[in-house]
């Protein structure tokens, strides 16, 4: 199985290929504003646009919630890629890829992890998950909270926490997995699970999730 993901939903751009169990992957921070083009991702795994797509099992990108622009852009281009390729297109979400990069860093089979990313200065997209023998699952919604709504999370000694959307006293905390970032290497072993399913993922069904309406799209 080879699977090329992208996540580009945060101040990074981050690409992978997975091939079997291997993994290659590139990511790389920046400003949003200054995202690398298309090519230069491709160049640093080695990855040839012309002929390799033709190779592979399916795409997977992060899905969100994120920049607008970035995942607006990337589900496009995506999209018309695995429509010409015939190729399955799945969407993860930005905040279970999270999650699943931070089960690496928990010794525990089982263990509750807490993902935020942040949205503004006020304000984060939240969602919890268990981790247990069947890997990640999702325990509710995601959604939009306040900071000081997190802040009552903390106290939390049963809970990991990732992500970049907590309060300034959680750095404090020694479950607070700060290794755990988001990058495009979880997101394509998420789809590699899915993709086991025999699931149909067909690019059309492969939407961003923004769960905010950004200032310019309110009337």
């Amino acid at each position: 199985m080879k699977i090329l993901s992208l996540d580009v939903s945060g101040n990074y751009s981050s690409i992978s290929l997975l091939n079997g169990d291997e993994v290659t992957s590139f990511t790389q921070t920046h400003e949003r504003k200054d995202r690398p083009d298309w090519d230069t991702l491709f160049a640093n795994i080695e990855f040839d646009s012309q002929n390799d797509f033709d190779n592979l099992s399916a795409i997977a990108f992060a899905r969100g919630p994120g920049s607008y622009t970035a995942l607006r852009i990337t589900a496009s281009f995506l999209k018309a890629i695995a429509e010409v390729k015939n190729l399955p297109l799945i969407a993860v979400s930005s905040l279970e890829s999270i999650a699943k990069e931070a089960s690496h860093w928990i010794d525990k089979s089982e263990a509750k992890i807490l993902v935020t990313i942040a949205a503004d200065a006020t304000e984060s997209y939240f969602c919890g998950f268990k981790k247990n023998s069947n890997g990640i699952e999702v325990i509710n919604e995601e959604s939009v909270m306040q900071m000081e709504a997190l802040s009552e999370f903390l106290t939390d000694e049963n809970c990991y926490f990732a992500g970049t959307g907590w309060p300034l006293e959680l750095k404090n905390s020694t479950n607070f997995l700060s290794q755990a970032l988001g990058s495009a290497e979880p997101v394509a072993l998420i789809a590699k699970e899915k993709l086991e399913t025999n699931e149909i993922f067909l690019p059309e069904n492969a939407n961003p999730i923004y769960l905010k309406t950004p200032e310019y799209k309110k009337s």
